[in-house]
């Protein structure tokens, strides 16, 4: 019996040892079968998205020898900042528009929005801005704020606006920049609104002109002294000792000097005017201060002279032929003695024969106005013997050739002339001129030709 209780406790301790190791297998598997599951998992997660399930590995995307270089470079500095739009900040208040200016010489006036101050600068100047209570000022110091005008070849007007930044031990951390193009037109002043006090000046005289046509005198006699006045266009300006006559062309510059306006291609350092355009009813002058910061434009319409309402053959009568060159006749039933080229000029006193130089330039300048008339001389037409001249308005814009018949003598001789007669002749007389006139002197008399007659001698 005591055998057979010893078999049955080993077989029951057999079977709990057999269980044992059984519940510790299946737990190790168990554990087996999780580790494989989860590896297995991560490795197929592993090729679908990195390694496309390819064996070797992928190509990188990036040449990672640009790294640093070009659209790839790596900098400290701040890449992205909200930069200022200061292009409704500033104002061009004036430009130096003159003509006579080089592109590097010109100025440009320079202002702040909400500010009085301005500057005048010259291209490619930098200014330095600030902000003070939330408006912009013109800053004497350097700040990271700046403005530089520029112009391009065409004289047009750029903008440059920037701003830097730098850190504590000096280096970048901002640098940006914008340009744009002034599109603002400068436009010219109203007389009244000039401010220069020279240019005013020139500008009322200029104001209260009067423009004619060419001196038709100057057409029909001048020589070659006064060649170049032929076909000027004549603008009349009032000034303080009188009146004043410019001869002008389109183009013609002038400088205002010594209280009137004086033409020369020298303009620098004085008030300037220029003769823009010329139409044949317009004329418009553009002027400008010593800076050319202020500039005026003024527009005249040509004068309209009345005609000539004389009747010569009202005016000359009796005339008789004395010699070759000499007539007598009565001028407002007053006796004279003509001389081929004479000069006679009617003013409100009467006729009046130019005797002089110092006449000569009054007649010239208008200081002496009237109708003018000139003795060309006497010709034979089909054996009658003509009287012939012309006849010019009173500012010499229209004229008219004049042709009367002389008064016929029976006898072929002349009373003798009387003792008081008035002589008319242009300067001293000492000899007789030859019996024949040369075709050329009756029409072509030149105004050189005055010197040799005289007129700039005493009489």
């Amino acid at each position: 019996m005591i055998i057979k209780q010893k078999s049955l406790i080993h077989i029951l301790k057999g079977v709990k040892l057999l269980n044992g190791a059984f519940a510790g297998a299946l737990l190790i598997a168990f554990g087996l079968f999780l580790f494989h599951y989860t590896k297995a998992d991560r490795v197929q997660t592993l090729n679908l998205s990195t390694l496309n399930k390819r064996e070797a590995p992928a190509a990188p995307r990036f040449d990672n020898d640009q790294i640093g270089k070009g659209a790839l470079a790596l900098c400290p500095e701040i890449q992205s900042f909200p930069f200022p739009d200061l292009s409704g900040e500033i104002l061009f208040l004036a430009k130096n528009t003159r003509p006579d200016t080089p592109l590097y010489e010109i100025k440009l006036q320079v202002g702040l929005k909400g500010n009085e101050k301005s500057l005048k600068l010259t291209p490619g100047q930098t200014v330095y801005l600030a902000y003070d209570q939330e408006h912009l000022n013109f800053s004497k110091e350097i700040t990271p704020l700046w403005i530089k005008p520029k112009l391009d070849e065409k004289g047009e007007v750029w903008l440059e606006m920037g701003i830097e930044l730098y850190g504590e031990e000096g280096e970048k951390l901002l640098d940006e920049m914008r340009e744009f193009k002034v599109s603002q037109k400068w436009k010219t002043k109203k007389v009244e609104e000039i401010s220069n006090p020279q240019l005013t000046k020139g500008c009322e005289a200029l104001k209260g002109g009067k423009w004619w046509g060419p001196d038709k005198l100057y057409e029909t006699y001048g020589g070659k002294e006064f060649q170049k006045y032929n076909g000027c266009e004549r603008f009349e300006i009032e000034i303080e000792n009188g009146r004043e006559i410019l001869f002008i062309h389109e183009g013609d510059t002038f400088i205002w000097k010594e209280g009137k306006w004086i033409p020369t291609v020298e303009t620098k350092g004085y008030s300037m005017a220029k003769i823009l355009a010329i139409s044949p009813y317009k004329i418009e002058w553009q002027v400008w201060d010593k800076e050319g910061m202020e500039s005026a434009s003024l527009t005249f319409n040509r004068e309209r002279p009345p005609g000539i309402a004389l009747r010569i053959e009202d005016v000359f009568s009796r005339m008789r032929r004395r010699t070759s060159s000499r007539i007598s006749c009565r001028i407002d039933n007053r006796a004279k003695i003509l001389k081929e080229g004479d000069w006679l000029i009617h003013t409100p006193t009467g006729w009046h024969t130019i005797k002089n130089y110092y006449e000569v330039e009054a007649l010239l300048s208008l200081d002496i106005i009237g109708e003018l008339f000139i003795f060309d001389g006497l010709e034979k037409i089909d054996g009658k013997e003509i009287f012939c001249g012309t006849l010019f308005d009173p500012m010499r814009t229209q004229k008219q050739h004049i042709r009367l018949p002389m008064t016929q003598n029976k006898s072929g001789e002349h009373s003798p002339p009387i003792i008081n007669a008035f002589s008319t002749k242009i300067g001293p007389l000492n000899q007789e001129e030859p019996s024949a006139t040369k075709a050329e002197n009756k029409q072509t008399q030149k105004f050189e030709l005055l010197e040799d007659c005289g007129i700039f001698g005493e009489d």
